[in-house]
């Protein structure tokens, strides 16, 4: 085995939907605005659900099971447990009488939503966050992909010193702000007076037919995002009400979303 690997060579060389082969995963192919994109259970977090997702279009994976992302090396590290190192060699020692292969695929009553609340008067951006702040960088999230959400660091105002991530009605509508915390305070999410995060689905406003997924933390979908997978919501609440389910059944009813996914 060699001593060194180049690892931008390899990247060049081998691609992510070649790796599918090598750790002989199974995905289901869906397709996103991100063109073809990958799922299958994850064989080192366990279970049955497809928690594994690969966007060969942007050469990223995202694991909903351990929250880890990144390029094919990232990929076979995960999936094989082992330094990014070892898995460039073995990876290499694969990929040395093999071609890159194709994308690999596998043939894959009436709800109605509550009206959201609008404020009484249309609320605007808050134009001074800041989406390259290093706490914010520091939670895994790149400043595009907050530009993209309108989310950033907040230097003032009643979300200071958190990740300020804006919250809109499934309309599009902006309602309010939720501060993350980015340094383990607690609780980990804060909402103006007044506001009640129970009556909404964050992200819902993005929502597309196909497969959903599911999580408790706002900040888990705009990492999410940043690897591939774009169908992402959360509820703004610790816990999961009976109404709250039925408002996302309802959601999933009109978008055309046909399962959903806890992670």
């Amino acid at each position: 085995m060699p001593g060194f690997v180049d690892f931008a060579e390899l990247k060049q060389r081998v691609s992510i939907s070649s790796a599918i082969e090598f750790l002989q995963l199974s995905p289901v192919e869906k397709q996103t605005d991100k063109g073809p994109q990958l799922r299958c259970a994850c064989p080192r977090c366990g279970g049955d659900k497809r928690i594994l997702t690969i966007t060969p279009a942007i050469e990223k994976f995202y694991c909903f099971g351990s929250r880890d992302h990144g390029d094919v090396i990232a990929l076979v590290a995960h999936v094989l447990d082992c330094t990014a190192k070892e898995a460039a060699f073995k990876l290499d020692a694969w990929a040395g009488g093999t071609k890159p292969a194709k994308n690999s695929t596998v043939n894959s009553t009436v709800r109605t939503v509550p009206e959201e609340k609008a404020p009484e008067r249309r609320l605007q951006p808050l134009d001074y966050l800041q989406a390259d702040h290093e706490k914010v960088i520091g939670l895994g999230v790149t400043p595009e992909t907050c530009k993209s959400f309108g989310a950033g660091y907040a230097p003032r105002g009643i979300m200071r010193g958190r990740l300020a991530i804006p919250i809109h009605t499934r309309m599009g509508e902006l309602v309010a702000y939720c501060g993350r915390a980015v340094s383990g305070e607690s609780p980990t999410l804060t909402f103006p007076n007044g506001f009640r995060p129970e009556q909404y689905v964050f992200n819902a406003h993005h929502m597309m037919e196909g497969e959903l997924y599911l999580t408790l933390d706002p900040l888990h979908v705009l990492t999410a995002f940043e690897n591939g997978v774009e169908n992402v919501v959360s509820f703004l609440t610790e816990s999961i009400s009976a109404e709250q389910l039925q408002v996302l059944a309802a959601l999933m009813d009109e978008k055309g979303c046909t399962t959903v996914e806890l992670v």
